[in-house]
């Protein structure tokens, strides 16, 4: 098992036209891809789906007997428009719904974003020849084929064998006491000094109001440029030995100059986002071009169901299934696992493990989340495609206002 789910690279995007996808590509990937499709389509009937693409229309149409492509739009069902380029980015595993929703950019005239997630997974379970999740179709064994104990927790001194196999089944794993409580106590106390180094709408910081009305910064991004500590801390080996546990040659690397961000998680938050729900990381967009990075949570106060901890599905990586807006985790069929944290622990998550923050009712939570990435991928390439992407992933935090 490996976590490299790439299938395409940056040289294999090229413009797509809807005319020749419709009435050439899609029919003969609904051919060739029944098989990824039919047993989620037997329990999830999907509305028949109209793309409106520059004025031009397809209706598609899914049952247990597979998928039907024709011109024109359907009397009912989900109806989406978009522009020729957003049309090539969904395509090409630029943007997903997510993106345009985030950016304001989504166009629905009848039907929901839901709907749209649905259809989603089809288009891509095709195109990417994967299939769709079903509960049951996902096994988390041990590698003597007991059940794998997902409460288990490792050191840096464990076989990196054994963390790896576990990333690889489960997607997530937690490392015990790589940081001292004294290295975290000084990094905390830097979020206080810097705090005002940040101010609202500077594009390097997110920002929430707590039910007292106080506005509080809440991701302060590229933390180690102010943070000698941080900095010092990303040059450590027992920080750069995380990126050498898949065995692929992740390495550290930044997201548009944001080597590391600094959280703080606090109490009672009405506006504005501090803990997100339910999603993947890949959930804005590029997948197949990306996945899996590894984002790491160093934990700074540490953190419990009373503070902030984090939750993950287990092998949710593993399943093409809704990248976010998920309304009831359990209903994948996969465990949901807490992963509370004491003061210098790590946590990693794949991109395409979906998780989520609780919020905090005790005590507020502090962490700094950074992560790793294969070589190969390429974040400063300057495309539409990329700053859309950027944007997206920005206007995530007014996602709560919308």
């Amino acid at each position: 098992m490996s976590i490299d789910m790439r299938t395409r690279n940056e040289y294999d995007i090229r413009p797509v036209s809807p005319v020749a996808f419709f009435s050439d590509q899609l029919p003969s990937y609904a051919i060739d891809g029944q098989a990824y499709i039919q047993a989620w389509i037997a329990l999830n009937k999907p509305d028949d789906f109209t793309i409106e693409c520059e004025g031009n229309c397809w209706q598609l149409s899914a049952d247990e007997g597979g998928l039907s492509v024709a011109p024109g739009i359907a009397p009912a069902g989900l109806h989406v428009r978009m522009n020729e380029e957003e049309f090539s980015g969904l395509i090409n595993d630029e943007y997903t719904p997510i993106t345009f929703f985030t950016t304001g950019d989504l166009d629905i005239p009848r039907g929901n974003l839901e709907d749209y997630l649905d259809w989603w997974l089809i288009l891509r379970a095709l195109i990417d020849k994967r299939p769709m999740h079903t509960p049951g179709a996902i096994k988390l064994l041990a590698l003597d084929g007991s059940k794998l104990d997902l409460a288990r927790k490792f050191t840096l001194e464990d076989p990196i064998e054994e963390m790896r196999y576990f990333l690889e089944t489960a997607g997530f794993l937690h490392i015990r006491g790589v940081f001292s409580a004294e290295k975290m106590d000084e990094i905390s106390r830097d979020m206080d000094t810097f705090q005002s180094r940040y101010v609202e709408g500077d594009g390097k910081s997110w920002w929430a109001t707590t039910r007292e009305g106080e506005r509080r910064v809440v991701r302060m991004q590229a933390f180690d440029q102010f943070s000698a500590a941080t900095a010092e801390l990303l040059e450590d080996p027992s920080f750069q030995l995380i990126g050498e546990i898949p065995g692929l040659g992740h390495v550290h690397s930044s997201l548009e100059n944001n080597r590391i961000e600094g959280l703080i998680k606090p109490l009672n938050v009405v506006q504005g986002i501090s803990d997100l729900p339910w999603h993947k990381d890949c959930a804005q967009g590029r997948h197949s071009l990306e996945c899996c990075s590894l984002t790491v949570g160093i934990s700074i106060t540490g953190a419990d169901q009373n503070s902030g901890q984090i939750r993950v599905i287990a092998g949710s990586h593993r399943a093409l299934i809704r990248p976010s807006f998920v309304r009831d985790a359990e209903a994948f069929g996969l465990p949901v696992v807490d992963l509370p944290t004491q003061t210098g622990d790590i946590t990693i998550h794949l991109s395409c493990t979906h998780h989520m923050a609780q919020a905090p009712t005790s005590r507020e939570r502090r962490v700094m989340y950074t992560g790793f990435r294969f070589p190969t991928v390429d974040v400063s390439l300057s495309s539409v495609a990329r700053a859309r992407l950027y944007n997206a992933r920005e206007a995530a935090q007014h996602m709560s206002d919308k």
